[in-house]
């Protein structure tokens, strides 16, 4: 099984899409393209982006946090020709607070929910094509019942060593369902560990005119 490598996300964190051709004589047959499968090549530089697609629910045994709205970044570091990798790295995966709630035990409002430093992944093609992220580190905001703020960093860490979303060309997007996810830092306040479900997409390349991005 080939594997293909993006900082997703993400989620993660991230599938791909595209809907034009691109400009001619631009190279073709790479990892991801823009335009169709198997179309233009996404350059290496270029910056990708997708709004939160269905929400995104943190759900743990004290409770869960959901944000309806929110957007990712990356940008293209490598992109080898199919059966090869795409590097990217992700340096967006936030949720609008104001569009966020809380009812984990002890919080009153979500404050803020922001990727801290970059994630990568892998995607992995066949029949059910999927993108593996690691690296993940999502630091989310909370205001306590005392009116304080309380950080409580999730992700990749200890027991949970990636998250995996499948990835369609279908909807260009990436989506996440039951992953776990443990606390990396935080007051006592954040729950231990729980899991994460949402949806990212469509995927565009902004660079080249906001196409959709495919996965080949």
């Amino acid at each position: 099984m080939r594997k293909r490598t993006l900082a997703t996300a993400a989620v993660a964190a991230c599938g791909l899409a595209l809907g034009i051709a691109g400009p001619a004589g631009a190279s073709t047959g790479g990892v991801l393209t823009v335009g169709s499968a198997g179309g233009t090549d996404v350059n290496v530089g270029d910056t990708l982006t997708g709004a939160i697609s269905s929400n995104f629910v943190f759900t743990t045994s004290g409770g869960k946090i959901t944000c309806t709205t929110g957007q990712f970044t990356a940008t293209d570091s490598t992109n080898g020709p199919v059966g090869g990798t795409a590097t990217e790295s992700i340096s967006q995966l936030h949720a609008d607070a104001a569009n966020c709630t809380t009812t984990i035990s002890g919080t009153t409002k979500v404050v803020s929910v922001e990727i801290n430093g970059a994630a990568t992944g892998t995607v992995t093609d066949g029949a059910s094509p999927t993108l593996h992220v690691t690296g993940l580190d999502e630091k989310v905001t909370l205001r306590s019942i005392l009116g304080t703020n309380v950080v409580c960093d999730f992700g990749t860490t200890g027991s949970v060593t990636e998250i995996d979303g499948a990835l369609s060309n279908t909807t260009n997007g990436a989506t996440f369902t039951n992953q776990p996810v443990n606390k990396i830092t935080g007051s006592s306040l954040c729950p231990a560990n729980g899991t994460f479900s949402g949806g990212i997409g469509p995927i565009k390349d902004t660079t080249q005119a906001s196409q959709n991005t495919f996965v080949n």
